[in-house]
This record gives C-alpha cells, structure tokens and sequence, in this order.
C-alpha cells in the first residue's frame, strides 16, 4: 500500500500570495552592466539583459510625473582606442513603464579627453582610462562609467549540471548525464570590489561576460533565474542562502570557462530543483496568460521533515515562507532528483498562486478511496501534473532533452524513488480501474484530467482553474472541476457522452440515474421491491431529489437505508405519508441526515492520525418505524440540506437505497 505524498502544508489568515512571493528576498549585487525596468516583473538590483522591450504610458509632463532614466548599460567596456558604443535612454515611470512621448536627452562627459558622446548617445573612446557621463532629461539624470582598457576581453562558457535519469524501477545506472543550467543569475567576482557584473545565461546553458576580467577573479553561478524571462525561481539551503557554485577565473587563448557541476559537488541536486521548476515555469506560461509570481525551493539535504509546498509561514514546518521545501532524506528517500515529486508540488503552488485550492492536507493514501473531496481534488491536480508536464517536453523535439526519464519510461507514469530504486510508479496511461476509482481517490481524479487534457488541452482545464474556481461560492474539488466545464463548453450530445464516460469509468456518475425523472410523488415512481438494493445518483443538490414509492402493511415495522455511499455523497432520507406529507409519529419526523456521523472523521491506523472518511456508510441514512395505516409510503433521498454541510462531502455522489421488512 502506497502513501500519497503528505505534499500541502495549510496556513490560514494570510497575506495576499502573490504578495507575499513577490517579496520573497532575492541575491541582491551591488554593481551591474544593464539595467532594464519591466512592468510587473520583479528584478535583482543589476541585470544584464540583451533586449528590453516596453510597455507605454503618457508623457511625464503631461501628467505632472516625476521620471526616471533607464540605460542598456550602467557600465560601459570599450578595449581600443576609436572604439564605439550606442548608449540607449528611456523615460520610465515608477513602475518602470516607458512613457510614449519621449524627452530630449542631455549627453555629457566628465573627461572628454578620455570619453565623448554625441547628440544621439554614442560613446567615442579616445584614450585608455575611465570617466563617468551623465544623462539627464527634466530634472532626472543617471551616470554611467565608461572604462576603456586592454585588459577587457569577453569571457564566454556554458554552465552544465550532472542529472540523474530515472525509469519505473527507479534510478539507471546512466553516467556524464549532463544538462544545461538555463536562464540561471551569473555573477563575476573581484575579491576586492565584489560582485562587479551580472549575466544570465540562456536556454542552452551559454554566457558571456565583457569587462575587465583577470585570473584574480572567479564565477558564480547561483541558483536563480532570470526574471525577464517571465518567472522568477530560486534554490535556497535552510538558512536562507542562495545554492551556488564557484569557479576561479583562467584566461584561456579562446577565452572560454566552462562550468560543469557534478553529481559529487552536492549542489547539483538545487540546479536540478531549478531545472525542473524552469520547466513547469515554461509549461504554465505556454499553457496561461498569468504572470507567475516569484517561486522559492528550500532544500536541505540530510533533513527529514518531507517534501511539501507552504502557502505562507509558520515557525514549525514553514519557517521560510511561501514555497517548495525539499526536506526528506529519510533513509534513501531523496527528492531532489525526483521530477515527479517536484512537479506534483508545483501543481500545489499553481493553484495557490493562480487558481484557489480549498484543501485542508492531512494524510492520503494513492489507493484511498474515501478522501475529503477538497484533498482528493489538491493531490489528483498534483498527480496529474507531472504527466501533463512531461507530455508537452516529449511532444516537440526542442524540449525533449528537457526530459530526465529514460526513452522507454511512460509519459503518463509517476514515479518517487527510493535510494536507487522505486517506490511509488502508477502510470495513468494503465491505470487500474477497480483500484483507483471515486471522486474521493486522487489517481481518480488524475485519470480524468489526464484524459480530458489530451482530448481537449491544456488551456482548457487550466482555464477552467483559473477563471471559474476562484469565484465558486462551493468548495472547489471534482464536482466544481465537472461545473466549471459544463459552464465553459456546454457539451451537448456525443461530446457529453464522452465526458461523461470519462468519469464512468472511474465510477464518478455526475449525471440522472436511470430512474430519473422520480423528484416528487407526482412523477413516474416506481415502487421499490423489499429488501433489493438499487442504485442511484445524486446530480444536482438543489434539484435532484428521488422519490421511491414501497407499499406498507399497518403495525408492520420497515428500515429504510442509503448503503455503499461513494464519491462524497451526504444523503438526507424522509419518508413521506401516502398523501405525499412528510410523516411524523408522535410528532418525531421520520427521517435521518447522517446514521452513523462519528465514524466520519475517525482514527486511520496507517496515518496514525484521524482523518475524513467519506466511505460508504460515515454519511449514510437510515430511518425505522412502523407503519400507522396500509398504503403506498414515499422514501425521499437527497443531499443534506444542512445549512453547513460537511464541506468535506459532496453535492453529488452514488448511494444504494434499500427497503426492509422486519
């Protein structure tokens, strides 16, 4: 038996989250060679970027706007003599937005004999040495140091980490598995002045660095990436220091210093951490027109407190904030090469960050089939996601190298090792019906989305997350999943007829029965047969209510139940009189919500804790009496009509009802 990842830690009474990702802190550098202000983007002190591109607003001085002046470069490198450079000005406001009518620009010189500038900004080098020149325009002005030396040269090099492959039966034995450090923070170091330059390197590892550069220098190449690119990661230790690695400067002929980080170096394990956050980053941007808000991973090898996702801090388990903690090295139990597992808990910060997840965590088996609906949604949506990740790496031969998993590993597979073998593997593509089924079953979940986004993509479930769920009044899991698409597409016909069978075959019925239309007396009922079971389905909690007629002897003593309650439904039973009236004997109604509600959040022996159990029987209903008079009685069953209902259960579900003769 499979425990599920206990992945979600729930905090409550928060801050706003983007908020409070957005001020996650970053690596700040003292000095840099570009800066460019995006709008909405969170940057690091000093980047080095090789475009920018501008959102527009109205002139400063129309609107009374004091502005600011943002450069290509901060620090311009010429090595000869005569040698130019173009020094590009934009007016930008506070949020870093450019204006659409631009000022004039003043250019000046401090040291014209070792620099100029002209009317346009281009810089003329005219003798070896440094000067500063300042840009102005309507009270605001900016320097920029101009260094013209033969000691600057450009420094280029690829920086690589060594990753593990995996497969269904954990680790392969493959060695030299190296794969490209993308987008990740670059900083150039001088023991006496610190960090003097900032680059980032590119989607295949590459860099370059144009400066004053010696052997007294080194490279750091740190576990962050480069905002502009639209999302903003990094890898922290427990103490909240950035993972980085560092490399002396060599001058080489061909000036290059290649980076290679192996698996013995240890902080191999953070760059795959990035890795894999860059590819889910990539993934959701690809798939989502959101602005993804600063992702922090905290790992910590030799740690045991496991591997989850904090939607804010506390001091126990959560005491870096917001984001991914990489905690579990409990015997061989390791994740940080375990793409799965990183992946799923992503999926966590998706929801958190761009969709609302209503899930209170706690302990979860793969195989448990009677979740709080809000769990089994939260980790279904987590399972799937892997398998929708690695979909879109596979399915275009640019990214597939992305892929750690060897050639012949399922797409649709997830997969946690331990050591070097597996622990978990289930792959949704094979799937087994009798194990994995109900609403209240997170693979169950994860089979429908993975089905549904092969048929019909995945901009439209992750439509669905982010434009329904946040303004549903009901708690979001499956049943809100099942709304939000019959709100979006109103399928009709065979279309519907294939959704439909979708959740079928995970006995998920979000439909009529086949002894529909039975809401009232009035209808076609039909009469139960005694002691035979039938079963039913409840669709729609306001309007779904199913009348069963039975025919009662006078002094004669029947049990009405629901049985084999599934996918989180809460029935409420009544009988009615033969006139359709609700029945009441010595003024007590004949009726029952729940009949045994105490085994509903009871002690599970695998977890060790007490949990909600939406089984068969915690929520069911049951009702005995005798009969005052002969005649033809009505058992009316639908969802509770508690005003508080266990938020926990269903609106919809499968029940069996049965009439019994004592």
């Amino acid at each position: 038996m499979n425990i599920g990842i206990n992945s979600k830690i729930i905090l409550r009474n928060n801050n706003d989250l983007t908020r409070r990702l957005k001020n996650r802190p970053r690596l700040g550098v003292s000095r840099g060679s570009f800066i460019c202000l995006l709008k909405q983007f969170f940057l690091l002190s000093s980047l080095f970027l090789a475009a920018c591109s501008y959102e527009f607003t109205d002139s400063a001085s129309s609107k009374g706007q004091v502005l600011s002046i943002s450069l290509n470069s901060e620090t311009v490198y010429l090595s000869e003599v005569d040698s130019q450079y173009d020094l590009d000005a934009v007016a930008v406001d506070a949020d870093g937005v450019a204006y659409l009518e631009q000022p004039v620009f003043e250019w000046q010189s401090h040291a014209e004999d070792i620099v100029q500038i002209d009317s346009d900004g281009v810089i003329t080098a005219k003798a070896m040495g440094q000067a500063t020149i300042t840009v102005s325009t309507e009270g605001a002005s900016v320097d920029v140091l101009v260094i013209i030396s033969d000691e600057v040269l450009t420094l280029q090099g690829t920086v690589r980490y060594e990753d593990r492959e995996y497969y269904s039966g954990g680790f392969t034995s493959r060695t030299n598995y190296f794969k490209a450090v993308r987008f990740a923070q670059i900083l150039l170091m001088d023991p006496q002045d610190g960090v003097i330059q900032t680059v980032f390197s590119d989607a295949n590892g590459n860099f370059s660095i144009t400066g004053v550069i010696n052997n007294q220098q080194e490279i750091i190449v740190t576990a962050v990436t480069n905002s502009a690119e639209g999302f903003a990661l990094d890898v922290q230790d427990r103490s909240g220091d950035v993972f980085a690695v560092t490399k002396a400067i060599s001058i080489s002929q061909d000036n290059r210093l290649d980076i290679d980080i192996p698996l013995s170096n240890g902080a191999s394990g953070a760059f795959n951490i990035l890795d894999v956050f860059t590819n889910a980053a990539q993934f959701t941007l690809e798939f989502s027109d959101e602005t993804l808000v600063t992702l922090s991973a905290f790992w910590q090898p030799g740690n045991k407190d496991g591997t989850y996702f904090c939607d804010g801090f506390n001091s126990f388990y959560c005491n870096q904030g917001s984001g991914v903690y990489i905690y579990n090295s409990i015997g061989g139990d390791t994740d940080e090469y375990d793409d799965d597992v990183l992946y799923h808990e992503y999926g966590h910060y998706f929801t958190e960050a761009f969709s609302r997840d209503d899930s209170q965590g706690g302990c979860h088996l793969l195989s448990s089939r009677d979740l709080d609906l809000r769990l089994s949604w939260s980790e279904g949506w987590g399972d799937f996601l892997p398998a929708a990740i690695k979909s879109w790496l596979a399915s275009d031969p640019t990214r597939a190298g992305l892929l750690s998993t060897e050639i012949n590993t399922p797409i649709a597979a997830y997969i946690d090792t331990y050591g070097t073998g597996s622990q978990i593997f289930v792959d949704l593509d094979n799937l087994s019906v009798s194990r994995y089924a109900t609403a209240a079953n997170e693979l169950a979940v994860a089979k429908v989305l993975w089905v549904l986004s092969q048929r019909y993509g995945m901009r439209n479930l992750i439509g669905v997350l982010s434009n329904y769920f946040p303004q549903v009044a009901t708690p979001v899991n499956l049943e809100a999943f099942w709304d939000g698409w019959m709100s979006s597409f109103s399928p009709l016909g065979s279309e519907l007829s294939l959704i439909q069978a979708t959740f079928n075959e995970r006995s998920i019925y979000y439909q009529l029965d086949e002894y529909e239309e039975d809401n009232s007396t009035t209808s076609s009922v039909r009469t139960a047969v005694l002691g035979q079971a039938e079963t039913h389905y409840l669709y729609n909690s306001q309007t779904d209510v199913d009348v069963i007629a039975f025919n009662a002897q006078q002094g004669a003593n029947y049990n009405l139940e629901t049985l084999n309650l599934s996918s989180g439904a809460d029935t409420f039973l009544r009988v009615l009189a033969p006139n359709g009236a609700p029945l009441s004997i010595a003024g007590v109604a004949i009726e029952n919500d729940d009949d045994n509600v105490n085994a509903y959040y009871a002690y599970d022996s695998v977890c060790g804790s007490s949990r909600v159990h939406n089984n068969g029987s915690a929520l069911s209903s049951k009702v005995s009496f005798s009969a005052p008079t002969t005649g033809t009685y009505y058992a009316e069953i639908s969802t509770t009509p508690d005003n508080e209902p266990y938020l926990s259960a269903g609106r919809y579900g499968t029940y069996d009802f049965k009439v019994t003769q004592n």
